[in-house]
């Protein structure tokens, strides 16, 4: 009964996501507030219990640690591997258990095989570190960097707090919190993860994207304490509750639009930088690497429409650009044609306006 009480919530999720309905449609009120998390002006998130998403606190700041590994060996690539090993060891690191996190992380969108996605999370990692401890030259370290941090971290977050969101219980929403990284008050020195990112996107192109989130995770936290408590319970199956499956479709579709404009922001740039070809190239890869996060379900969009349409050209943009990049012949940048078509068709898809 639970798998095929999970099976209906992620075709509901699925179907109205790639149906197009609007993830900001008000829900309908539900009656008298159960507690202080159901007021508007509450400004900070309220944790069930505050242990639950300390693990993942301390994750995002193990994420960081990894990260401040680059810097050093992009000023002197003689340090590369000494930087991937010290990468590694974080990763691999039982005190936060990250690797085994990846590694079992499935993506509760689909069932199945199509589900079991960690082992090609971690190979994206793994395969990252590999290119950094090769590194000959500051772009080589550059390139591994954001394969690590685009295909690899940022795309295991966010699906982390999808999976979260799928295990309706007070200890997983926690749980999706803590991955959120928007801190209990969404203060800017706060932020980490994706939250960061959010953030980064609200910079380039006058979005909200991160108080949106930040709205979205508290306002979810009231609508999964009235839902457990009309049941009396601490879990439920996802699906039984509409209204808190709704909540997770909109919290899908605002975390899908970070990474689109994210896509987006990462095209503008490589016709920015076009007569800089390693930045340039730097700027495909972490382009690539954002759209692996969307890119499963653009290709399961209706066949024929703007989305699934838009999956085989970045797919097949993205290849050809980098497979020329990897031999040298700079001829990708302006054959991609990155803003004069890929990025239109991305705004076009998913209804934004990318700016500088």
């Amino acid at each position: 009964m639970k798998k095929q009480l999970q099976s209906v919530g992620a075709m509901f999720l699925a179907v109205s996501l790639l149906a197009g309905c609007d993830p900001d449609v008000t829900p309908p009120a539900r009656p008298d507030p159960v507690s202080e998390r159901c007021d508007e002006a509450t400004a900070e998130y309220k944790a069930f219990d505050v242990v639950n998403h300390e693990p993942q606190d301390k994750r995002l700041v193990a994420i960081d640690q990894m990260m401040a590994q680059f810097p050093a060996a992009e000023a002197d690539p003689t340090k590369s591997a000494a930087a991937a090993d010290a990468i590694l060891a974080k990763y691999k690191d039982p005190a936060t258990n990250i690797q085994a996190k990846v590694l079992a992380r499935e993506d509760k969108h689909f069932t199945g095989a199509a589900a079991a996605v960690g082992p090609e999370l971690d190979a994206a990692i793994l395969g990252s570190l590999d290119d950094l401890r090769a590194a000959q030259t500051t772009l080589d370290v550059k390139l591994a960097k954001q394969r690590f941090q685009k295909a690899g971290i940022y795309r295991f977050l966010y699906l982390s707090v999808m999976e979260e969101l799928y295990e309706p219980s007070y200890k997983h929403y926690d749980e999706a919190f803590g991955y959120l990284g928007t801190g209990a008050s969404n203060a800017d020195a706060g932020r980490k993860g994706l939250a960061r990112l959010a953030t980064s996107r609200d910079g380039n192109n006058g979005t909200t994207l991160s108080p949106e989130l930040f709205a979205l995770i508290k306002e979810g936290s009231c609508i999964i304490e009235e839902a457990l408590k009309a049941k009396n319970a601490d879990t439920m199956e996802y699906g039984a509750d509409e209204q808190y499956s709704r909540f997770v479709q909109r919290m899908d579709a605002k975390l899908q639009l970070v990474f689109a404009y994210s896509v987006g922001h990462e095209l503008f740039d490589i016709d920015l930088f076009k007569t800089n070809p390693n930045t340039a190239y730097e700027k495909l890869v972490e382009g690539e690497g954002f759209f692996r996060t969307l890119e499963p379900y653009l290709k399961n969009a209706p066949a024929g429409s703007a989305r699934a349409n838009l999956a085989v050209q970045l797919r097949t943009e993205f290849d050809k650009a980098i497979a020329k990049a990897k031999a040298g012949d700079t001829t990708w940048i302006s054959e991609m044609k990155a803003t004069e078509v890929l990025l239109p068709a991305l705004e076009a898809a998913f209804a934004i306006d990318v700016k500088a």
